[in-house]
């Protein structure tokens, strides 16, 4: 059994990785370089000058924001990643000198002996629950894959709940803030307490199905904390999304007449009814006067507010959608609620 334990281990030091990763320089490769920390430089430092006219750092940062915003959260990424490899590692050498074992018995003992094999049932459920996603393989190409897939899920699920015992145990902290973006608010609409100690802005796009998916989530989090948290949603329609801007100036239209959140939900409830007479349809489906909303609609009055708000978010890093703000804390993508539970009760703790 050592050579799968030593395989859990490894893979116990990486808890935490959410991106793939190419070929690139390792660690080692970084450290012959050798980086030296520059101080930090003053916003008002020239950094060219074309004639007699001079171009500040504040302004070069300014025209890059989105891309620098990219590249900090990549950084923490690393950099948390690196954390929750040593955090993990230091809490099994401190539990296995308490209890007098080497940390691969430890592991043998909490994780590798409690994994339970996934039952011939449950693989062909999992089957036939998936089946379309295999296209032309044959059933029993598929079903060892799944075993295997299964046998994965249950270890780390396993692995993780131990670890997180023992970061109860000795009382883990982790004190490296992510980065954070000062992202405004405008005078969207939003859910929740101005005062919230949690603000979240969600750039979303209303053809998106990711945006869909993350819909239910966005409700789970308002029911679970309440007035803890507030909600502010702003537009992001992608070009290649064709009904999305109209459906963004649809949600403006719908809040002249006092129902934003009434329109929004009926749009994320059928992505498929996005286009303009399917829009005035739905409007009168939610009690609003067709007349008047297919009139502002008509004139694309709010055109530019959706684009403001597209441009206000390509200025904090938003690259697609939904990107989600958590008190300025980056997340992107239809995550499950724990990835946002993680993040607010972090903020709320403090």
């Amino acid at each position: 059994m050592a050579r799968p334990t030593r395989r859990l281990l490894t893979a116990v030091a990486l808890i935490g990785v959410t991106a793939a990763f190419a070929c690139a320089a390792t660690a080692s490769d970084s450290a012959k370089k050798g980086a030296a920390t520059a101080p930090a430089a003053d916003p008002a430092s020239t950094v060219a000058q074309i004639g007699d006219h001079s171009i500040t750092l504040k302004e070069l940062d300014t025209q890059a924001a989105g891309q620098l915003a990219k590249v900090r959260q990549e950084e923490y990424d690393v950099r948390r990643q690196a954390l929750e490899g040593i955090i993990n590692n230091e809490l099994l050498s401190k539990e296995a000198a308490a209890k007098g074992v080497d940390v691969p018995k430890l592991l043998e003992t909490e994780v590798v002996s409690k994994v339970t094999a996934p039952t011939d049932a449950e693989i062909e459920a999992t089957y036939e629950q998936n089946k379309a996603r295999y296209g032309a393989q044959k059933k029993e190409q598929v079903l060892p894959q799944l075993g295997n897939m299964l046998r994965a899920q249950r270890s780390a699920d396993v692995r993780n709940a131990y670890l997180k015992t023992l970061r109860d145990k000795y009382k883990v902290k982790v004190l490296l803030d992510p980065p954070r973006v000062a992202v405004g608010l405008d005078d969207d609409s939003s859910v929740g307490p101005a005062k919230a100690p949690v603000t979240i802005v969600e750039f979303s796009d209303y053809q998106c199905p990711y945006c869909g998916r993350a819909e239910q989530t966005v409700k789970e989090i308002l029911k679970k904390y309440g007035d803890k948290v507030r909600l502010v949603y702003r537009d992001y329609p992608l070009s290649f999304h064709p009904n999305a801007e109209g459906a963004a100036e649809a949600s403006e239209c719908a809040k002249e007449q006092g129902k934003f959140w009434e329109m929004h939900g009926a749009m994320f409830a059928n992505q498929a009814k996005l286009a303009p007479a399917d829009l005035v349809e739905t409007a009168g489906t939610i009690g609003l006067d067709k007349t008047k909303f297919k009139t502002c609609l008509d004139s694309g009055k709010y055109k530019d507010e959706v684009q403001h708000d597209f441009q206000d978010g390509q200025s904090y890093g938003v690259t697609g959608t939904p990107t989600f703000f958590i008190n300025g804390i980056m997340l992107v993508g239809a995550r499950p609620i724990d990835s946002f539970s993680e993040i607010i009760d972090d903020e709320l703790s403090r």
